[in-house]
């Protein structure tokens, strides 16, 4: 018992030097809470910018502006639609999408891609992509929805504005060789399938859009194995999940999990 113990002890240690885990403890939470728009209640670990020094962290620093919340992702910009402190999400739209106007376009792509170990921010693995192409002929295949309908302006971010395109979309996570000859991806972007069924029209991916999509946040780190997220099977999103529900991860306690 003792030797199994000492294992576990040493075994600890030698996880934490190699990802040393962070645990703040909610400091004062209570005093802690702000609003904007549609967000009531903005507490720990979320702050806005003009909340005291000792509320939330930086790292998950949030903006008002014109009573709309937002947050600032690399070099995008997305309102904040919905923070679920109990399953640790912040659901996100990008601020180029336009309600009932289907030509609006994210203005970023989001993806797992857009996110490293150590990042505050992981994608939700109840998400799927939205892939947005442009063709020079066109395609006859039951993946590449036809965006001609929402008539893209010429503001888009086609790639291959200058010559005759044709613009498609489509919903899955796209592999290689599911891109047509003479195509190209101009933006991927994620959206939440938490709940929701998808029909693949242009109006529910649109709709799917505005929904967002879900952030988790992690305030305590650890190693743990864990099963793929969305065929994401992969050494880094092994590293980098912390199991759904484990709210108690985020409280002033810490557990390490092996």
């Amino acid at each position: 018992m003792l030797r199994r113990l000492l294992f576990d002890g040493f075994a600890a240690i030698f996880l934490l030097l190699l990802r040393p885990t962070t645990c703040k403890a909610k400091l004062n939470h209570h005093l802690c809470h702000s609003s904007c728009g549609n967000i009531p209640d903005i507490s720990y670990p979320f702050r806005l910018k003009d909340d005291r020094p000792r509320c939330g962290e930086r790292k998950y620093e949030l903006a008002c502006e014109n009573n709309r919340t937002i947050l600032q992702l690399n070099s995008g910009r997305y309102y904040v639609e919905e923070i679920n402190y109990t399953r640790e999400t912040i659901r996100v739209v990008d601020t180029g999408l336009k309600k009932d106007d289907c030509s609006s376009l994210p203005l970023h792509s989001l993806t797992y891609a857009n996110f490293s170990y150590g990042d505050p921010y992981r994608l939700s693995c109840e998400t799927s992509d939205v892939n947005f192409i442009d063709c020079e002929a066109p395609i006859n295949s039951p993946l590449y929805i036809d965006m001609a309908p929402c008539s893209r302006n010429s503001s888009s971010n086609s790639s291959l504005s200058s010559m005759q395109t044709y613009s498609y979309v489509v919903v899955r996570h796209m592999a290689l060789l599911d891109l047509e000859d003479s195509c190209s991806v101009g933006l991927v972007v994620g959206f939440s399938t938490r709940g929701q069924k998808i029909d693949n029209s242009l109006p529910d991916i649109h709709n799917r859009q505005l929904y967002g999509v879900d952030l988790r946040w992690f305030n305590c780190f650890g190693f743990l194995l864990c099963p793929s997220c969305d065929g994401k099977d992969n050494l880094m999103d092994k590293l980098y999940c912390i199991a759904e529900g484990e709210s108690s991860l985020s409280t002033s306690k810490c557990f390490l999990l092996l």
